[in-house]
């Protein structure tokens, strides 16, 4: 069975390939509820962090709280 990518015709190796990849891609797409970023934000809030931890915190709690649908 052929793949058809753009035009180009991918058969054998490079078809399976191609369907492993894009199902990678879908697969690593997190929807998160604004519940669950909540939850996550004040499990984040509660934790203690020390010297370079804090910036990666505030980062990530940055990108966290900006998924929130308002």
């Amino acid at each position: 069975m052929g793949l058809n990518v753009k035009g180009k015709l991918l058969t054998g190796q490079e078809a399976q390939e191609k369907i492993n990849n894009d199902k990678l891609k879908q697969a690593s797409r997190v929807d998160l509820s604004d519940q669950e970023i909540q939850f996550v934000l004040s499990k984040l809030r509660q934790s203690n962090y020390k010297g370079d931890e804090f910036e990666t915190f505030y980062i990530i709690f940055s990108k966290l709280s900006n998924l929130i649908k308002k």
